[in-house]
């Protein structure tokens, strides 16, 4: 079975359809990732926040954070993924002598300026050619463009051009809803009685929070443990069975079956990546 949570030095996609599409991809992984929207419009879930990004907008997806996209938009829908690992992260770091991959690198939305967006899609394209076609001294190139890159996305963030935009009603109550889920994650918390903290039905609730982040309520709140035990797996000399229960599974079993079916790996498996 390939192992979905793969370290990824570098790469670079682009991605294209027309129409309206859920994407069923990997959950969560273990490297940071970027989204350029060059054509169409989608809303990105990212954590427990709802983003709706069109053409020029980035989406910053750090490593280890749930996320799940939806495109949105009845025509062309088109956009680049470029994906690196947190020690290239900290090697451009050294470089730039910043923190992007730090504190800098959060989850979010930046939009490029209007009068930058073509030099914003040349670059990714750039970065694309040398990247596929591997041509001499193309991963240093591909290095210097994500450099730029980052520098550029510094920049707009630190002036005016970020803008996460305002939440409807809808996506604010589903963000409380992820919140709730995260911080009771430890316990044996259910459908029912999420929904009725929220005073809804649990149907209704199902329902929205389904629509809104492209999750099912429990599918969130096991993918959201399976990521805490990640840490856990790595950061810790917990045995298995004690982060099973920290992490919510009262079934050290079924803990194990889940945590395969996410992520490709038994626990002891995933332990030996640190």
């Amino acid at each position: 079975m390939e192992r979905k949570h793969r370290t990824v030095d570098f790469k670079i996609l682009k991605e294209s359809l027309i129409g309206q599409a859920r994407e069923e991809t990997e959950r969560f992984h273990r490297y940071h990732e970027l989204y350029y929207i060059a054509e169409g419009r989608c809303s990105v879930f990212i954590g427990q926040r709802t983003y709706r990004l069109q053409a020029g907008d980035f989406a910053l997806i750090p490593a280890g954070t749930l996320h799940k996209t939806d495109f949105t938009s009845h025509g062309q829908n088109t956009k680049y993924v470029i994906s690196f690992s947190a020690v290239t992260a900290k090697k451009l770091d050294a470089f730039l002598e910043t923190d992007f991959s730090g504190t800098g690198f959060r989850a979010g939305k930046i939009k490029a300026p209007v009068q930058r967006q073509e030099a914003v899609l040349l670059l990714v394209n750039r970065m694309l050619y040398e990247f596929e076609n591997q041509p001499e001294l193309g991963r240093s190139l591909c290095m210097a463009l994500l450099a730029e890159l980052l520098i550029s996305l510094q920049r707009y963030r630190g002036g005016k051009e970020e803008n996460d935009g305002s939440e409807d009603p809808a996506h604010s109550r589903m963000r409380d809803v992820a919140t709730y889920l995260c911080e009771h994650a430890g316990e044996p918390i259910t459908l029912a009685e999420t929904a009725a903290h929220f005073a809804v039905s649990p149907s209704h609730l199902s329902r929205v929070f389904h629509r809104e982040t492209g999750f099912g309520v429990r599918e969130y709140l096991i993918q959201y443990r399976i990521r805490q035990a990640c840490e856990l797996l790595l950061n810790s000399d917990l045995s298995v069975t004690q982060i099973a229960d920290r992490c919510g599974f009262s079934d050290s079993n079924y803990f194990g079956d889940a945590f395969k079916k996410a992520t490709g790996l038994s626990p002891r498996e995933y332990r030996k990546l640190s």
